[in-house]
Protein backbone atom coordinates (compact mmCIF):
# COMPACT_ATOMS: atom_id res chain seq x y z
CA UNK A 1 0.00 0.00 0.00
CA UNK A 2 1.17 3.74 -1.18
CA UNK A 3 0.22 7.19 0.07
CA UNK A 4 -1.93 7.26 -2.99
CA UNK A 5 -4.51 4.88 -1.47
CA UNK A 6 -3.58 5.62 2.24
CA UNK A 7 -6.43 7.62 3.45
CA UNK A 8 -6.43 10.07 6.70
CA UNK A 9 -9.08 11.69 8.79
CA UNK A 10 -8.20 14.80 10.64
CA UNK A 11 -10.73 15.59 13.22
CA UNK A 12 -10.09 19.10 14.53
CA UNK A 13 -13.21 21.85 15.57
CA UNK A 14 -10.77 25.18 14.31
CA UNK A 15 -11.00 25.14 10.46
CA UNK A 16 -7.81 26.71 10.32
CA UNK A 17 -6.14 23.58 11.57
CA UNK A 18 -8.03 21.13 9.16
CA UNK A 19 -7.14 23.72 6.44
CA UNK A 20 -3.39 23.13 7.27
CA UNK A 21 -3.52 19.55 8.25
CA UNK A 22 -5.24 18.94 4.85
CA UNK A 23 -2.87 21.05 2.65
CA UNK A 24 0.59 19.47 4.35
CA UNK A 25 -0.92 15.55 4.02
CA UNK A 26 -2.38 16.27 0.75
CA UNK A 27 0.91 17.72 -0.45
CA UNK A 28 2.82 14.32 0.58
CA UNK A 29 -0.03 11.87 -1.30
CA UNK A 30 -2.75 11.15 1.13
CA UNK A 31 -5.71 11.23 0.81
CA UNK A 32 -7.38 13.12 3.49
CA UNK A 33 -10.90 13.54 5.05
CA UNK A 34 -12.18 16.26 7.80
CA UNK A 35 -14.15 16.48 10.49
CA UNK A 36 -15.58 19.44 12.56
CA UNK A 37 -17.10 17.27 15.52
CA UNK A 38 -16.50 14.12 17.37
CA UNK A 39 -20.03 13.20 16.17
CA UNK A 40 -19.22 13.73 12.37
CA UNK A 41 -15.86 12.07 12.61
CA UNK A 42 -17.32 8.48 14.21
CA UNK A 43 -20.09 9.16 11.35
CA UNK A 44 -17.63 9.26 9.00
CA UNK A 45 -15.43 6.64 10.17
CA UNK A 46 -18.19 4.19 10.39
CA UNK A 47 -19.06 5.20 6.42
CA UNK A 48 -15.80 4.46 4.90
CA UNK A 49 -12.83 3.43 7.88
CA UNK A 50 -9.51 5.44 6.92
CA UNK A 51 -5.87 4.46 7.37
CA UNK A 52 -5.22 6.89 10.68
CA UNK A 53 -6.93 9.31 12.61
CA UNK A 54 -6.18 12.44 13.37
CA UNK A 55 -8.09 13.26 16.50
CA UNK A 56 -7.98 16.64 18.27
CA UNK A 57 -9.31 16.51 22.35
CA UNK A 58 -10.96 19.89 22.86
CA UNK A 59 -14.09 20.02 21.03
CA UNK A 60 -17.75 20.83 21.89
CA UNK A 61 -19.98 18.21 22.75
CA UNK A 62 -18.29 15.06 22.43
CA UNK A 63 -14.19 15.59 23.25
CA UNK A 64 -11.23 13.78 21.74
CA UNK A 65 -10.91 11.01 24.20
CA UNK A 66 -14.59 9.58 23.90
CA UNK A 67 -14.19 9.38 20.38
CA UNK A 68 -11.19 7.19 20.56
CA UNK A 69 -12.85 5.45 22.92
CA UNK A 70 -15.97 4.61 21.01
CA UNK A 71 -13.76 3.85 18.13
CA UNK A 72 -11.50 1.03 20.26
CA UNK A 73 -14.53 -0.52 21.29
CA UNK A 74 -16.01 -1.39 17.91
CA UNK A 75 -14.14 -3.72 16.78
CA UNK A 76 -14.98 -3.00 13.07
CA UNK A 77 -12.84 0.23 13.70
CA UNK A 78 -10.36 -0.69 16.86
CA UNK A 79 -7.22 -1.08 14.97
CA UNK A 80 -6.91 1.85 13.11
CA UNK A 81 -4.36 3.72 14.75
CA UNK A 82 -5.25 7.38 16.56
CA UNK A 83 -2.65 10.34 16.93
CA UNK A 84 -3.94 12.56 19.35
CA UNK A 85 -3.22 16.08 18.59
CA UNK A 86 -4.00 19.03 20.79
CA UNK A 87 -2.61 21.96 23.04
CA UNK A 88 -3.49 20.02 26.37
CA UNK A 89 0.47 19.23 27.09
CA UNK A 90 -0.07 18.24 30.63
CA UNK A 91 1.54 14.61 31.11
CA UNK A 92 -1.64 13.69 32.65
CA UNK A 93 -3.53 14.27 29.47
CA UNK A 94 -0.98 12.38 27.47
CA UNK A 95 -1.13 9.55 30.07
CA UNK A 96 -5.49 9.35 29.30
CA UNK A 97 -4.99 9.62 25.48
CA UNK A 98 -2.90 6.69 25.55
CA UNK A 99 -5.06 4.85 28.27
CA UNK A 100 -8.09 5.52 25.66
CA UNK A 101 -6.20 3.75 22.98
CA UNK A 102 -4.02 6.77 21.19
CA UNK A 103 -0.70 5.38 19.72
CA UNK A 104 0.37 8.70 19.56
CA UNK A 105 -0.05 12.35 21.05
CA UNK A 106 1.38 15.39 19.30
CA UNK A 107 1.19 18.95 21.05
CA UNK A 108 0.48 22.23 19.49
CA UNK A 109 1.37 24.13 18.18
CA UNK A 110 2.98 21.36 16.54
CA UNK A 111 5.62 21.47 13.54
CA UNK A 112 4.90 20.34 10.04
CA UNK A 113 7.96 17.65 9.86
CA UNK A 114 7.14 16.02 13.24
CA UNK A 115 3.57 15.43 12.14
CA UNK A 116 4.71 14.21 9.04
CA UNK A 117 7.39 11.60 10.87
CA UNK A 118 4.53 10.56 13.14
CA UNK A 119 2.09 9.86 10.91
CA UNK A 120 4.26 8.13 8.63
CA UNK A 121 5.53 5.67 11.14
CA UNK A 122 2.50 4.76 12.58
CA UNK A 123 0.84 4.12 8.64
CA UNK A 124 4.01 2.10 8.24
CA UNK A 125 3.09 -0.22 11.44
CA UNK A 126 0.36 -0.42 10.21
CA UNK A 127 1.15 -1.46 6.82
CA UNK A 128 3.14 -4.60 8.92
CA UNK A 129 0.35 -5.27 11.02
CA UNK A 130 -1.35 -5.79 8.23
CA UNK A 131 1.09 -8.04 6.09
CA UNK A 132 1.39 -10.24 8.99
CA UNK A 133 -2.63 -10.64 9.66
CA UNK A 134 -2.51 -11.37 5.60
CA UNK A 135 0.51 -13.38 6.22
CA UNK A 136 -1.54 -15.22 9.11
CA UNK A 137 -4.75 -15.83 7.03
CA UNK A 138 -2.27 -17.96 3.99
CA UNK A 139 -0.34 -19.72 6.60
CA UNK A 140 -3.80 -20.27 8.66
CA UNK A 141 -4.92 -21.59 4.83
CA UNK A 142 -1.83 -23.58 4.58
CA UNK A 143 -2.19 -25.62 7.08
CA UNK A 144 -5.89 -26.49 7.14
CA UNK A 145 -4.70 -27.69 3.01
CA UNK A 146 -2.25 -29.79 4.65
CA UNK A 147 -4.07 -31.16 7.50
CA UNK A 148 -7.12 -32.22 5.11
CA UNK A 149 -4.09 -33.59 2.81
CA UNK A 150 -2.92 -35.73 5.23
CA UNK A 151 -5.95 -36.54 6.67
CA UNK A 152 -6.85 -38.53 3.24
CA UNK A 153 -3.68 -40.80 4.06
CA UNK A 154 -4.57 -41.87 7.16
CA UNK A 155 -7.12 -44.34 7.59
CA UNK A 156 -10.11 -44.22 9.18
CA UNK A 157 -11.62 -47.95 8.86
CA UNK A 158 -9.23 -50.28 8.98
CA UNK A 159 -9.60 -53.94 6.94
CA UNK A 160 -11.88 -56.62 8.07
CA UNK A 161 -9.92 -59.46 8.33
CA UNK A 162 -11.44 -62.49 9.86
CA UNK A 163 -10.31 -64.02 13.37
CA UNK A 164 -8.27 -60.32 14.01
CA UNK A 165 -9.45 -57.01 15.53
CA UNK A 166 -7.35 -53.84 14.64
CA UNK A 167 -7.71 -50.17 16.08
CA UNK A 168 -5.88 -46.98 15.81
CA UNK A 169 -5.92 -43.53 16.46
CA UNK A 170 -3.61 -40.39 15.97
CA UNK A 171 -3.60 -37.00 17.79
CA UNK A 172 -1.79 -34.28 16.54
CA UNK A 173 -0.33 -31.81 18.65
CA UNK A 174 -0.92 -29.24 16.31
CA UNK A 175 -2.74 -29.21 13.17
CA UNK A 176 -0.58 -31.64 11.46
CA UNK A 177 1.07 -34.54 12.51
CA UNK A 178 4.27 -36.04 11.55
CA UNK A 179 3.26 -39.59 12.78
CA UNK A 180 1.17 -42.04 10.64
CA UNK A 181 -0.07 -45.50 10.62
CA UNK A 182 -1.26 -47.64 8.33
CA UNK A 183 -3.10 -51.82 7.80
CA UNK A 184 -3.19 -53.03 4.05
CA UNK A 185 -3.96 -55.84 2.07
CA UNK A 186 -0.62 -57.43 0.91
CA UNK A 187 -0.26 -59.95 -2.13
CA UNK A 188 -0.96 -63.47 -1.18
CA UNK A 189 -3.47 -62.60 1.38
CA UNK A 190 -0.86 -60.99 3.73
CA UNK A 191 -1.39 -57.88 5.60
CA UNK A 192 0.98 -54.73 6.02
CA UNK A 193 1.41 -52.94 9.77
CA UNK A 194 2.88 -49.70 9.64
CA UNK A 195 3.62 -47.37 12.85
CA UNK A 196 5.95 -44.21 11.80
CA UNK A 197 7.17 -40.90 13.07
CA UNK A 198 8.21 -38.27 11.09
CA UNK A 199 11.13 -36.41 13.04
CA UNK A 200 10.41 -32.95 12.53
CA UNK A 201 7.29 -31.08 13.29
CA UNK A 202 4.33 -28.90 11.63
CA UNK A 203 3.37 -28.87 7.58
CA UNK A 204 7.33 -30.26 6.49
CA UNK A 205 6.48 -33.02 8.91
CA UNK A 206 3.00 -33.90 7.22
CA UNK A 207 4.20 -33.46 4.05
CA UNK A 208 7.08 -36.03 4.21
CA UNK A 209 5.01 -38.01 6.23
CA UNK A 210 3.11 -38.40 2.78
CA UNK A 211 6.05 -39.00 0.67
CA UNK A 212 6.97 -41.70 3.59
CA UNK A 213 3.55 -43.40 2.96
CA UNK A 214 3.36 -43.59 -0.45
CA UNK A 215 7.04 -44.97 -0.81
CA UNK A 216 6.15 -47.26 1.82
CA UNK A 217 3.18 -48.52 -0.27
CA UNK A 218 4.81 -48.73 -3.31
CA UNK A 219 7.56 -51.10 -1.67
CA UNK A 220 5.07 -53.28 -0.30
CA UNK A 221 3.85 -53.83 -3.93
CA UNK A 222 7.26 -54.22 -5.18
CA UNK A 223 8.46 -56.71 -2.32
CA UNK A 224 5.25 -58.37 -0.90
CA UNK A 225 6.70 -60.87 1.82
CA UNK A 226 10.17 -58.41 2.35
CA UNK A 227 10.17 -55.98 4.38
CA UNK A 228 13.78 -55.28 4.63
CA UNK A 229 13.98 -55.07 1.00
CA UNK A 230 11.04 -52.12 0.84
CA UNK A 231 12.98 -50.35 4.02
CA UNK A 232 16.13 -50.50 1.61
CA UNK A 233 13.93 -48.96 -1.68
CA UNK A 234 12.36 -46.15 1.12
CA UNK A 235 15.32 -45.03 2.31
CA UNK A 236 17.26 -45.07 -0.90
CA UNK A 237 14.53 -42.64 -2.87
CA UNK A 238 14.29 -40.19 0.23
CA UNK A 239 17.53 -39.44 0.48
CA UNK A 240 17.71 -38.91 -2.73
CA UNK A 241 15.16 -36.35 -2.31
CA UNK A 242 16.26 -34.90 0.95
CA UNK A 243 19.47 -36.29 1.44
CA UNK A 244 19.48 -36.59 4.99
CA UNK A 245 17.46 -33.44 6.39
CA UNK A 246 14.80 -35.66 7.85
CA UNK A 247 14.42 -39.17 9.14
CA UNK A 248 11.84 -41.54 10.24
CA UNK A 249 11.60 -43.83 12.71
CA UNK A 250 8.93 -46.97 11.46
CA UNK A 251 7.73 -50.02 12.38
CA UNK A 252 6.45 -52.16 8.89
CA UNK A 253 5.08 -55.52 10.03
CA UNK A 254 4.11 -58.20 7.15
CA UNK A 255 1.60 -60.52 9.14
CA UNK A 256 0.25 -63.52 7.83
CA UNK A 257 -3.58 -63.66 9.26
CA UNK A 258 -3.81 -67.96 9.03
CA UNK A 259 -1.06 -68.63 10.25
CA UNK A 260 -0.30 -65.59 13.43
CA UNK A 261 2.99 -65.36 11.83
CA UNK A 262 4.95 -61.48 11.81
CA UNK A 263 7.63 -60.51 9.79
CA UNK A 264 8.86 -56.83 11.10
CA UNK A 265 11.52 -54.36 11.09
CA UNK A 266 12.11 -52.08 13.71
CA UNK A 267 13.69 -48.87 11.94
CA UNK A 268 14.47 -46.85 15.10
CA UNK A 269 11.08 -47.06 16.32
CA UNK A 270 9.80 -47.60 20.05
CA UNK A 271 9.59 -51.55 20.26
CA UNK A 272 5.78 -52.27 19.89
CA UNK A 273 5.04 -54.91 23.05
CA UNK A 274 3.69 -58.27 22.62
CA UNK A 275 1.50 -58.97 25.51
CA UNK A 276 0.73 -63.30 25.17
CA UNK A 277 -2.39 -64.40 26.43
CA UNK A 278 -0.51 -65.65 29.28
CA UNK A 279 -0.01 -61.98 30.60
CA UNK A 280 3.87 -61.79 29.40
CA UNK A 281 5.41 -59.17 27.25
CA UNK A 282 7.72 -59.46 24.95
CA UNK A 283 9.24 -56.43 23.05
CA UNK A 284 9.66 -56.19 19.32
CA UNK A 285 13.08 -54.84 19.64
CA UNK A 286 15.35 -52.59 16.47
CA UNK A 287 16.05 -54.13 13.94
CA UNK A 288 18.01 -51.40 12.16
CA UNK A 289 18.34 -47.62 12.52
CA UNK A 290 15.88 -44.96 11.40
CA UNK A 291 14.98 -44.55 7.57
CA UNK A 292 16.80 -41.55 5.85
CA UNK A 293 20.14 -41.41 7.83
CA UNK A 294 22.29 -43.17 5.46
CA UNK A 295 22.75 -45.18 2.01
CA UNK A 296 23.80 -48.80 2.81
CA UNK A 297 22.13 -49.01 5.90
CA UNK A 298 20.93 -52.34 6.78
CA UNK A 299 17.70 -54.05 8.66
CA UNK A 300 17.58 -57.38 9.88
CA UNK A 301 14.62 -59.40 10.30
CA UNK A 302 12.70 -59.97 12.86
CA UNK A 303 10.09 -62.56 13.62
CA UNK A 304 7.63 -63.99 15.77
CA UNK A 305 4.00 -65.40 16.14
CA UNK A 306 0.73 -64.40 17.22
CA UNK A 307 -1.48 -67.10 19.04
CA UNK A 308 -5.00 -66.48 19.92
CA UNK A 309 -5.90 -64.38 22.79
CA UNK A 310 -2.50 -62.32 21.83
CA UNK A 311 -2.64 -58.49 21.97
CA UNK A 312 0.47 -56.30 19.46
CA UNK A 313 0.58 -52.35 20.94
CA UNK A 314 2.14 -50.43 18.80
CA UNK A 315 2.64 -46.75 19.45
CA UNK A 316 5.10 -43.76 18.94
CA UNK A 317 7.33 -41.56 21.47
CA UNK A 318 4.20 -38.93 21.94
CA UNK A 319 2.99 -41.60 24.61
CA UNK A 320 6.50 -42.51 26.24
CA UNK A 321 8.11 -39.37 26.75
CA UNK A 322 4.90 -37.24 27.50
CA UNK A 323 5.84 -34.90 30.78
CA UNK A 324 3.82 -33.99 33.34
CA UNK A 325 3.80 -30.49 34.94
CA UNK A 326 7.06 -31.14 36.90
CA UNK A 327 8.77 -32.80 33.26
CA UNK A 328 8.54 -36.22 34.63
CA UNK A 329 8.15 -38.42 31.62
CA UNK A 330 4.75 -41.22 31.24
CA UNK A 331 7.49 -44.09 30.63
CA UNK A 332 8.06 -47.15 29.12
CA UNK A 333 7.32 -48.96 32.41
CA UNK A 334 4.02 -47.45 32.91
CA UNK A 335 2.93 -48.17 29.46
CA UNK A 336 3.99 -51.83 30.11
CA UNK A 337 1.81 -51.49 33.30
CA UNK A 338 -1.14 -50.92 31.60
CA UNK A 339 -0.66 -52.69 28.07
CA UNK A 340 -1.08 -56.03 31.02
CA UNK A 341 -3.83 -54.74 33.20
CA UNK A 342 -6.53 -53.95 29.97
CA UNK A 343 -4.87 -56.75 27.48
CA UNK A 344 -7.82 -59.19 28.73
CA UNK A 345 -10.17 -56.38 27.34
CA UNK A 346 -11.34 -55.88 23.25
CA UNK A 347 -8.46 -53.46 21.06
CA UNK A 348 -10.74 -50.55 21.77
CA UNK A 349 -11.15 -50.78 25.23
CA UNK A 350 -6.77 -51.11 25.33
CA UNK A 351 -6.67 -48.02 23.21
CA UNK A 352 -8.57 -46.41 25.27
CA UNK A 353 -7.09 -47.20 28.57
CA UNK A 354 -3.96 -45.98 27.48
CA UNK A 355 -5.27 -42.91 26.02
CA UNK A 356 -7.11 -42.51 28.90
CA UNK A 357 -4.07 -43.36 31.44
CA UNK A 358 -1.42 -40.84 29.37
CA UNK A 359 -4.50 -37.82 29.81
CA UNK A 360 -4.34 -38.13 33.41
CA UNK A 361 -0.59 -38.23 33.57
CA UNK A 362 -0.92 -35.04 31.64
CA UNK A 363 -3.48 -33.99 34.28
CA UNK A 364 -5.07 -31.94 31.63
CA UNK A 365 -2.27 -30.65 29.74
CA UNK A 366 -2.78 -31.09 25.85
CA UNK A 367 0.13 -33.50 24.83
CA UNK A 368 3.07 -32.00 23.39
CA UNK A 369 4.52 -34.37 20.34
CA UNK A 370 1.85 -36.21 18.31
CA UNK A 371 0.91 -39.56 19.44
CA UNK A 372 0.10 -42.65 17.61
CA UNK A 373 -1.37 -46.09 18.89
CA UNK A 374 -2.12 -48.92 17.16
CA UNK A 375 -4.13 -52.46 18.99
CA UNK A 376 -4.51 -55.63 17.03
CA UNK A 377 -5.37 -58.66 18.62
CA UNK A 378 -6.12 -62.21 17.75
CA UNK A 379 -9.24 -63.65 18.71
CA UNK A 380 -9.46 -66.99 20.39
CA UNK A 381 -10.79 -69.29 17.86
CA UNK A 382 -14.92 -70.20 18.42
CA UNK A 383 -15.54 -73.91 19.13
Amino acid sequence: MNRHTEEILIVDDKPANLKLLTRVLTGQGYHVRAASSGKHALESVHLSPPHLILLDIKMPGMNGFEVCESLKADPLTGDIPVIFISALDDVQEKVHGFQAGGVDYITKPFQVEEVLARVETHLGLRRLQKQLQDANVRMARELQLAALTQANFIPRNLPQVEGWDFAATLIPARETSGDFYDVFHIQGGAMGILVADVVDKGVAAALFMVLAWSLIREGAEKYPADPDKIYDLVNDKLLSIMEDLVFVSAFLGVLDPHSGSLTYVNAGHPPPWLCRATGGLEPLALTGIPLGIDHGTVWHRGETHLDAGDVLVLYTDGIIEACDQVDQLYGMDRLKQCIQQYAPSGVRGIQQAILTDVMQFLEGNPPQDDVALMVIKRNPEVA
